[in-house]
């Protein structure tokens, strides 16, 4: 497969023995960093490194062997460790910011991600570029009548104005799962196969840098995503009607997998306990906070509470022993970690 190829070029972790060396050499340096810098900022870096080859290296591995559970689990143990990275960071927007990392907790059938991710308590969206896509997702995936009319008045506004062709064709399929159009849906997700390659946005979101752009562009991550969310939102009658994707970004292989097993949640990928039992638990769902948001006086405007969403998550370590500090007027002091 030329996916294969691809993979084979660009990763720098080719083989799970090497990318697991690759996280021992993470691990060591958090470590070492934890001694002479700020715990917030070691952590940071440490989660933007662990990051790095988990979706693609699942990817590689998936197609070499025809064993799609390497693809679903590399995108579950990576998008996790995105997700808590990304939403450490401060940003301009809310919890509309997180939409990728959503979509592609969709991919791994990661629900309790998604909950985490797009929780109900913060309702839906105002303050951000694509509001509108991630008020429809929340409407449809928690049945909410009142957030689906605004979330369609948003859509249909967005799409008064000159948009490239991906946020077009993305906006047109949130429509047309909203309305329960099976053919319309099936028409956007080809749509956006050829369109999604070309939208940069995307790819910066899933690989936080451009030097991975090349497996972004080879690998609908974004549609399978899409296509997940259509599961668990439409009745079985009309999700059975939507026709997948003839594409070679597509892989229509591990679509047909999900379908035989009932679309089934993803782990871990590569188990990391002999090294530490951080490393091996920090992506547990009893470690990952509800993102919020928190308002700004001086504007009005909602943005994700990212220093809330870090110290839940040392909280959280703290309470299950994987990690002991102090804190201080908002300063934490490191003691250890396992």
């Amino acid at each position: 497969m030329v996916i294969q190829h691809i993979c084979i070029d660009a990763l720098e972790n080719k083989t799970i023995a090497k990318k697991k060396e690759q996280c021992r050499e993470n691990y060591n340096e958090l470590k070492s960093g934890l001694l002479s810098y700020p715990m917030e900022n070691c952590f940071k870096l440490f989660y933007r490194q662990m990051y790095k080859d988990f979706i693609f290296l699942g990817i590689k591995l998936a197609c070499e062997s025809g064993d799609m559970t390497f693809m679903l689990n590399g995108l579950f143990q990576g998008n996790r460790i995105g997700m808590i990275w990304n939403n450490c960071l401060n940003t301009t927007q809310d919890q509309s910011g997180g939409l990728v990392n959503i979509i592609l907790a969709f991919a791994a059938n990661d629900l309790k991600l998604v909950g985490k991710s797009m929780p109900v308590s913060p309702g839906i969206s105002d303050n951000g570029y694509y509001k509108g896509h991630y008020n429809m997702m929340y409407a449809i995936y928690w049945k909410d009548q009142e957030a689906g009319r605004e979330a369609e008045k948003q859509l249909l506004k967005f799409m008064e104005k000159k948009q490239s062709k991906f946020d077009l064709s993305f906006t047109r399929y949130l429509l047309a799962l909203y309305y329960e159009d099976a053919s319309e849906i099936s028409n956007c997700l080809i749509e956006l196969c050829y369109t999604v390659a070309r939208s940069n946005w995307v790819q910066e979101e899933i690989f936080f840098d451009t030097l991975h752009y090349k497996l972004g562009r080879r690998v609908a991550l974004f549609v399978h995503g899409l296509y997940h969310l259509a599961y668990y939102s439409l009745n079985e009658t009309t999700f059975t009607k939507i026709q997948l994707p003839e594409h070679k970004t597509f892989i229509k292989e591990y679509e047909e997998f999900n379908i035989e097993h009932g679309f089934p949640v993803g782990s871990h990928f590569i188990h990391l306990d002999d090294i530490s039992q951080y490393l091996e638990h920090f992506i547990d769902i009893e470690m990952i906070p509800e993102v919020g948001v928190v308002k700004d006086i001086r504007d009005g405007k909602n943005y994700l509470d990212a220093d809330s969403f870090q110290e839940k998550v040392f909280a959280n370590l703290k309470s299950k022993k994987l990690i002991d500090y102090d804190e201080s007027a908002g300063k934490f002091v490191f003691r250890s970690i396992k």
